[in-house]
């Protein structure tokens, strides 16, 4: 009987065993694609943050008033945001961008809903980190989830005259759907954030 309890409990201690190897297998395994899926998402993050940071995008992220062209000059005429992120009475953005836009005669760019974004919205002069986590958050995004800023990327009127703003002005330099591609990615592999 003593030999049946210590072959039972040898077993056991051979079934703890391989549990804990497994375990660990398995552990090192999690930690490592943990690792690799954080290395994708900022890779990606480092190819999104490009775009985001382009004039196309960062004239209108601001706090105040928009920039215009590529050197991020003053608008001109002074126009602020307005509390409908819309300008204010008398300098309303409508008041000179069309949904039409891209009027080459008067060099006034336009799209579907010209506005800047919301004040929540406004990054352009944050460190890539602060940027990446201020995307993430719905308090600073537009209320939008993660994969809603997919959407955002993907849909909006303003984001697609990025690549199409006419006349002189830069193009964002990826085409749009390497863009929402990398969105995708970053969001997919865990939506990290360079410290």
């Amino acid at each position: 009987m003593r030999g049946i309890v210590i072959g039972a409990g040898a077993s056991t201690g051979l079934a703890l065993l391989v549990w804990v190897l497994a375990a660990s297998i398995w552990s090192g395994e999690a930690t490592s694609q943990r690792h690799s899926d954080r290395e994708a998402s900022l890779a990606a993050w480092d190819r999104v943050v490009t775009v985001l940071q382009h004039p196309r995008c960062s004239n209108c992220h601001q706090p105040k008033e928009p920039l215009q062209g590529d050197s991020r000059r003053r608008h001109s005429p002074r126009v602020v945001r307005g509390r409908d992120n819309m300008g204010v009475p008398g300098m309303r953005c409508g008041s000179c961008h069309s949904e039409h836009g891209n009027n080459e005669a008067s060099r006034v760019p336009g799209a579907a809903d010209w506005k800047m974004p919301p004040r929540s919205m406004s990054w352009a002069r944050l460190p890539i980190g602060q940027l990446c986590r201020a995307l993430k958050d719905p308090t600073k995004n537009g209320r939008r989830s993660l994969n809603g800023i997919v959407k955002h990327m993907q849909e909006d009127s303003l984001v697609h005259w990025s690549w199409e703003p006419g006349g002189t002005r830069e193009s964002i330099g990826m085409p749009h759907d390497v863009f929402v591609e990398l969105v995708e990615e970053w969001v997919r592999s865990g939506a990290h954030c360079p410290d």
